[in-house]
């Protein structure tokens, strides 16, 4: 099987970022799994509260139960308001073009502005990575454990599977990671 390169040219979105914060909070191989199980854990630790406050005719349990949900609403809410705001804030780096050359030692990453003085030029070799993790929207590239390129898989010129295949095979073992 012939290894196609790897290559990226687009852009990030907010909802990106959005996607990122989210695969961020609770990285790792099962985050989405680790995500739903604590919104369904909260939201039953919600019900049997209200369960047992009506069956204990507490109104201080049922309202500490509505407290538990707003609580969950409030932080998702609070999130996806922040990286709304992060986003307005770094609106140069959001509206960058971002293009990526994977290689077979390292990768080549170029951040297109508006203003062509403050393009960015990286070169990056794969054994200065702290990791790479492949998930269903996108590629995350840990450069440190706060630095990180977003490569939305739309902007990718190969299939998912191509990506898959060339990362698999140039990556130093346990720096790439399949995200469920």
């Amino acid at each position: 099987m012939k290894i196609v390169p790897l290559e990226s040219s687009g852009f990030v979105t907010p909802k990106d970022y959005s996607r990122y914060v989210k695969f961020h909070v609770l990285k790792g191989k099962n985050y989405r799994i680790k995500t739903y199980l604590i919104v369904l854990g909260v939201v039953i630790a919600a019900a049997l509260l209200v369960y047992y406050g009506l069956a204990t005719r507490s109104k201080g349990l049922i309202i500490a139960a509505g407290a538990v949900v707003l609580a969950l609403c409030m932080f998702i809410y609070t999130i996806n308001v922040n990286v709304k705001r992060i986003c307005r804030s770094n609106a140069k780096t959001v509206r960058a073009k971002q293009e990526t050359v994977f290689g077979k030692n390292g990768f080549v990453f170029d951040l297109i502005m508006q203003n062509p003085e403050e393009n960015e030029h990286d070169e990056i070799f794969y054994d200065e990575l702290e990791a790479i993790y492949l998930t269903k929207h996108a590629i995350y590239v840990y450069i440190e454990k706060r630095s990180v390129i977003i490569i939305p898989k739309r902007n990718l010129k190969v299939t998912p599977f191509e990506a898959y295949s060339f990362l698999y095979k140039y990556i130093p073992k346990g720096k790439l990671i399949l995200c469920r």
